[in-house]
């Protein structure tokens, strides 16, 4: 499960973007919650929130498409330190 001031980013990207909040499975980018601007900020909240550090080599969007992606990802990296 993702932090709650993770949730609260995504929440308030939908806000802003008048869209709903999308199921643990569906796209973050194709809701318009992220895109390549907002990854960068996401993923430095993510960093700080949960611990880990990630690589450039994995600021990929496939790898932040999803709620469920992310919390997996949080997962590996936390396993790998």
């Amino acid at each position: 499960m993702l932090p709650e001031t993770v949730m609260a980013f995504l929440n308030d990207a939908a806000r802003s973007n008048r869209a709903e909040m999308p199921g643990r499975d569906l796209s973050l980018f194709q809701s318009g919650l992220l895109d390549s601007f907002s990854l960068v900020d996401f993923v430095t909240l993510i960093e700080g929130e949960c611990g880990i550090r990630v690589d450039d080599v994995d600021l990929r969007p496939e790898n932040f498409d999803t709620i469920a992606k992310v919390e997996t990802f949080i997962e590996r990296a936390k396993a790998a330190a």
